[in-house]
């Protein structure tokens, strides 16, 4: 179960996500945040990641799928990168910021 937040994304309509998830959904499930939703019907799987680049912390957003074998939400396969689209809500729930999603793959 996951928390649903809103894409937020160019009014213009250009998508620079090359196919990704945030250019074809409004809106995601965050599964590594408590919260009463499934994904698929209120949006794709991702999870609150930080890599820490430099030591410094950064959170994004980044697809997930569930891993049966060990029963949990894993990182989708793959190298993903920022592809314009952000994710946020208002639920205090959620990291009190909009976070970038990075679900562009070349």
């Amino acid at each position: 179960m996951g928390l649903v937040i809103s894409v937020y994304r160019k009014a213009d309509g250009y998508d620079c996500t090359n196919g990704g998830l945030s250019g074809q959904h409004d809106r995601i499930t965050v599964v590594n945040v408590d919260g009463p939703f499934k994904p698929g019907s209120f949006g794709p799987a991702f999870l609150i990641v930080d890599d820490a680049p430099c030591g410094q912390p950064y959170p994004k957003l980044v697809p997930a799928e569930f891993d049966d074998e060990i029963g949990e939400w894993v990182r989708a396969p793959g190298w993903f990168m920022f592809g314009g689209n952000y994710g946020g809500c208002s639920d205090s729930r959620f990291i009190n910021r909009i976070i970038p999603i990075h679900d562009r793959k070349e």
